[in-house]
């Protein structure tokens, strides 16, 4: 599955969620947002660049995008979101 088809099928499972269907608990339903978020976070996306800093495209953490690079992290510290490096 391309990350295209990924986000497009994310989307398409939140829209459904905020359709009131009969007989879906409000546990199932906070079950399944909270799985589509997990889910949305490890599409990988671009750190926002601020010169020796990064921030996460997520959450807004900042950090040092050398660190991140030179230690090979794959995720933001701070909200798990998924980063690639260009």
């Amino acid at each position: 599955m391309t990350e295209y088809l990924a986000e497009r099928t994310l989307a398409n499972m939140r829209f459904g969620l905020s359709v009131s269907k009969p007989g879906l608990a409000i546990s199932e339903k906070m079950a399944l947002e909270m799985a589509v978020k997990a889910l949305e976070k490890q599409i990988p996306a671009q750190p926002v660049d601020d010169g020796a800093f990064g921030k996460c495209p997520e959450c807004g953490y900042e950090f040092n995008s050398e660190l991140l690079e030179e230690y090979n992290l794959k995720f933001c510290l701070n909200c798990g979101k998924k980063i690639q490096y260009s």
